[in-house]
């Protein structure tokens, strides 16, 4: 009963912490969770473990639902039998279908939406399910879900008025996936975009290097 009485008190005194604590909760989590996505293994079950926590503090929402997922399948990538690739990625999938849903039954107000990690959380939460998506083997059956999210998110007014550092690995990946989907026209389009914000942007330089290549 002590122990159960404390965890009461706890959750009660997180869920008073100010809303701006728990925005800087989740800017370090995406912080080890690009980390992890680089390749660093060693942070893939502290940010999985993280995030479990803050989804418990403030319930289900797409933005940690979505990098929950997220987490999940870089389990997969760094799994070594292969039932436990399959069995971590499915599982993540599953969990960025949930934060979509999410997302799409509960709109919240563009001017009322946090901005994370620079840009409006809602525009994140679509580019790191369509950057999940897109990078996966076509085994998944998920690439076309996640670039169609590329040309809905990209194609949005409001979207091309946030600022280009933040959204430049958005473009970038952008264009990774409609090269990966023979569509170079739309590639070539996203390149513009970029070139007209900042040419020299390492992100712009990256693109470049993708139509170098083929």
């Amino acid at each position: 009963m002590i122990v159960r009485g404390l965890r009461v008190v706890l959750v009660s005194t997180l869920l008073l912490v100010p809303a701006f604590a728990q925005a800087n909760a989740i800017e370090d989590i995406i912080g080890l969770y690009n980390q992890a996505a680089a390749g660093d293994e060693a942070k893939v079950e502290t940010v999985y473990q993280q995030l479990e926590n803050l989804i418990e503090l403030e319930g289900q929402k797409p933005l940690t639902m979505v990098y929950l997922g997220g987490t999940e399948t870089l389990k997969g990538r760094d799994a070594w039998m292969p039932w436990n690739k399959m069995k971590y990625v499915e599982q993540g999938l599953a969990k960025i279908d949930k934060g979509l849903d999410l997302l799409n039954a509960n709109p919240v107000p563009f001017e009322e939406q946090p901005i994370v990690s620079g840009i409006h959380e809602s525009y994140l939460t679509q580019a790191i399910s369509a950057s999940t998506f897109t990078l996966l083997p076509d085994m998944f059956n998920y690439f076309e879900r996640g670039y169609d999210i590329y040309l809905s998110l990209l194609a949005q007014p409001e979207f091309t008025k946030e600022p280009f550092a933040a959204t430049a690995w958005v473009y970038a990946l952008a264009i990774q996936a409609a090269i990966r989907a023979e569509d170079l026209s739309q590639a070539k389009s996203w390149l513009a975009v970029m070139e007209r914000h900042d040419a020299n942007h390492p992100q712009t330089l990256k693109a470049i290097a993708l139509f170098n290549k083929g």
